[in-house]
């Protein structure tokens, strides 16, 4: 029996079969390994144990009451269902094992800075998540997309996380998809009914009531991306954009808060949202900075990073922002657009300094829209 010590984590690997006929050897030889050691957790993986019985089970149970923080990893189906069943993930942490998914001969289908997305077959495409290693925070994200679609959001399906190499991925269901800028890009003449689909999804989103307290609050959020900003901001100007931002109306409606057209596939003529992890409920104006974000506000500091982030020519990026505003609020409006700005410059600067801090032109850039800004208007109100 392999035993591994990590600082204050012991793990202990075991393999085969944890049965009656072994239960007894096996619990001695864990206690032997343990004894003299210096640990504050306990894990116990079980990628090579094929099955545990009854008796098993009580050597689990005997460990997490002589050692109390003991976690089981790498539990496979099998096994994880019978844990389950007699109610161990109610009093101890549970990690299922991990499907493995080759992406041999994968197509790429979208990229972005947190994720890229496969076709692995005609059915499936894989979400691979290039900066997020934790699987509960995947997981969060998934049960965010379930209470989106439950609200009646056109969310793809969701089946479960898996291993991509060294990365963690979710697999998704997907009849003959392609991403919206994939649309945009190979079909131009469908650019009017693109767009037009494409706001309509964001009024769906906008105008959808959450009330599950679970869902977070983005106003209080921009808040909170104000105050780790405030450095660079004169107090007049700090103070300000607080206030404004304070002053936006409170409402329980669902913001996606990342909705850019690589975050989208279209599935027979319908758009399916993939990305849920910013989902939060709040004003609409949350909703179209967010979007302005990749679309405009990168390029305007880093020119040529719309090409390689969203594979598509600045001018036409700005048009389509532009077209969705004007789509979404029935007119042309500066004032709009200003105040929209307005909130995107804040989640820009906080973005950077969390991001790449070194980036000084990104941050100048920001800082300098945002105060020119903040002169002309004294409240964020959009209608």
């Amino acid at each position: 029996m392999k035993c591994l010590l990590d600082k204050d984590v012991l793990t202990i690997y075991l393999e085969g079969e944890l049965n009656s006929a072994n239960a007894d050897a096996r619990e001695k030889e864990i206690l032997a390994d343990v004894e003299g050691k210096t640990f504050t957790r306990l894990v116990l993986d079980f990628s090579l144990l094929s099955y545990i019985s009854s008796a098993g089970l009580r050597v689990v149970l005997k460990l997490k009451q002589k050692f109390g923080d003991v976690v089981i990893n790498e539990a496979s189906l099998e096994v994880y269902d019978v844990l389950s069943m007699t109610g161990f993930t109610n009093i101890m942490e549970v990690n299922k094992a991990l499907n493995r998914i080759s992406l041999e001969g994968a197509e790429v289908i979208g990229s972005g800075y947190f994720s890229t997305v496969y076709r692995i077959n005609k059915d499936t495409i894989i979400k691979v998540f290039n900066r997020v290693s934790d699987s509960k925070q995947i997981e969060r994200e998934l049960k965010l997309s379930k209470e989106a679609f439950v609200l009646g959001i056109p969310t793809a399906i969701s089946f479960d996380v898996v291993k991509v190499e060294d990365k963690l991925g979710v697999r998704f269901e997907m009849l003959d998809c392609e991403s919206l800028s994939q649309a945009f890009a190979r079909r131009p003449d469908q650019y009017n009914a693109l767009l037009d689909k494409y706001v309509g999804l964001l009024k769906k989103i906008n105008t959808t009531e959450c009330l599950d307290p679970e869902i977070p609050d983005i106003k209080q959020h921009f808040i909170q991306k104000l105050e780790k900003i405030r450095p660079l901001l004169e107090d007049k100007y700090y103070k300000k954009a607080k206030g404004m931002l304070e002053g936006i109306p409170d409402v329980d409606t669902l913001v996606h808060g990342d909705c850019h057209f690589k975050n989208i596939m279209l599935q027979q003529d319908e758009l399916l949202l993939i990305d849920m992890d910013t989902l939060s409920k709040g004003h609409p104006i949350f909703e179209l900075a967010a979007i302005r974000a990749p679309y405009i506000s990168f390029e305007e500091d880093d020119p040529g990073n719309s090409e390689r982030f969203l594979g598509m020519p600045a001018e036409f990026l700005t048009k389509l922002y532009y077209d969705v505003l004007r789509e979404y609020f029935g007119k042309e409006d500066k004032t709009i657009a200003d105040k929209i700005e307005i909130v995107t410059a804040i989640h820009m600067l906080w973005w950077n300094e969390v991001n790449s801090p070194e980036v000084s032109a990104r941050r100048d850039g920001n800082r300098k829209r945002l105060v020119a800004l903040l002169d002309r208007y004294d409240d964020l109100n959009i209608g």
